[in-house]
């Protein structure tokens, strides 16, 4: 954490405004595009695949952060204002460089794992904006389907098994992706989580032991 604080100290030298919003607008932008032109593959020509990286293509190293989840017209807009707001939310919460650190290192472990496997996908980077929000807010409230009131702990749980499934069974490329996001989790929450599990762990012990004397 030292060295995160450190560059984040030096991010102050450049102002850095607020940018999640015009990456879920790009990807919406891209979206409606592909849509409209489904000939001319714009998915395909901003994805990473790393064997045109090799050949020159070298902005799929940078476009991928901006290809829209895959899905129907409804799933895509669902997903991306879900994304919009946790990312805005942590980026109102941390500061812009914070937010830049923690979306910069999750990058460059999925670039990472593309160069591994073949292909590198964002979906598991934008997952783990949420796995960050869920940790900092674990007890925050939202409606699920704007219907049904679930705390995000419980929601950040249903992602862990996803995550879990995913990891067995999933692709190479889905897996290396997945210890990707995991290893960004570690990097900037796993002091907390830590401390997090030996106070739950403390409490516990200290339950069973009143519950002892109590007898």
């Amino acid at each position: 954490m030292k060295l995160l604080n450190q560059l984040e100290r030096k991010l102050y030298r450049l102002r850095i405004v607020p940018f999640f919003q015009y990456i879920i607008f790009a990807m919406a932008g891209i979206y409606v595009l592909d849509l409209l032109f489904p000939t001319f593959h714009l998915v395909t020509r901003l994805s990473l695949f790393t064997a045109p990286v090799f050949r020159g293509e070298v902005w799929r190293l940078v476009t991928f952060l901006i290809v829209p989840p895959f899905g129907r017209i409804f799933e895509t807009a669902l997903s991306l204002y879900f994304f919009y707001f946790i990312g805005t939310a942590l980026e109102s919460r941390w500061g812009p460089r914070r937010f830049l650190l923690f979306y910069a290192f999750g990058a460059v472990f999925a670039i990472i794992a593309a160069l591994l496997t073949g292909y590198g996908t964002n979906l598991y980077l934008n997952l783990s904006l949420f796995f960050a929000f869920a940790i900092m807010n674990p007890d925050y409230q939202i409606l699920l389907f704007f219907v049904l009131p679930i705390k995000v702990k419980w929601l950040a749980l249903l992602n862990l098994l996803f995550y879990i499934a995913s990891l067995i069974n999933g692709p190479w490329f889905t897996r290396a992706a997945i210890i990707a996001s995991f290893l960004h989790i570690i990097l900037f929450f796993g002091g907390d989580l830590l401390n997090t599990a030996r106070s739950s762990i403390s409490q516990w012990k200290r339950r069973q032991q009143f519950r002892k004397n109590s007898r």
